[in-house]
């Protein structure tokens, strides 16, 4: 048989005196702003994490762009006849080789250049210069330059353009990128004796 209300534990009867219990219904509103404060501050970290990472791999893939361009050009250099490089690639018009050349600048497939580039290609080359030939006096010490590119012992000579065995130059690509500007540079030295 059942048990008599004596016989009943004291917290069961505790609870029948208090009356029916109303059932929680769900949370209260300062529940719910709390946990929605909580999935924002998570939710916000997350795209946080996840936008260093777009920009992180962007500024990755477009240095490697700037130094495969650069690498390429120098390639390019490199199987041209020693002659025609500097006429061909400076920015003096006045030298160029009949029919046209390139100039300085080149373009560069997915980097733009700088904002108020004068020619808008990304990549440049660089030749010691002064005074607008190419010149042994030129004081670069940051590309090796002067150097003595005529190879006759001496770093005075004003313009070795018709003259010189070696070239030293500078292949930079310069762009304006996702995280701010880029800049790559590859020096190097063309020719011999």
């Amino acid at each position: 048989m059942g048990k008599t209300r004596h016989q009943l534990p004291a917290s069961v009867l505790s609870a029948e005196r208090a009356g029916p219990r109303a059932p929680k219904q769900g949370f209260t509103l300062i529940e719910l702003m709390v946990s929605f404060s909580a999935l924002m501050v998570v939710l916000l970290g997350f795209s946080r994490m996840l936008l260093s990472s777009h920009m992180a791999s962007s500024t990755t893939h477009e240095a490697t762009l700037a130094k495969e361009a650069a690498r390429s050009m120098i390639e390019l250099l490199q199987a041209t006849p020693l002659a025609e490089i500097y006429p061909s690639r400076n920015s003096n018009t006045a030298d160029d080789p009949v029919g046209g050349a390139p100039g300085a600048g080149f373009a560069v497939r997915g980097l733009e250049a700088p904002l108020g580039d004068p020619d808008g290609l990304p990549g440049r080359i660089l030749f010691p210069e002064s005074g607008g030939v190419l010149s042994e006096l030129s004081n670069q010490p940051q590309y090796g330059w002067p150097m003595d590119m005529d190879r006759d012992g001496l770093k005075n000579t004003a313009d070795v353009s018709a003259t010189h065995f070696i070239l030293p130059l500078v292949v930079r690509v310069e762009w304006r990128g996702t995280g701010g500007p880029g800049v790559v540079e590859f020096k190097t030295v063309i020719g011999g004796l």
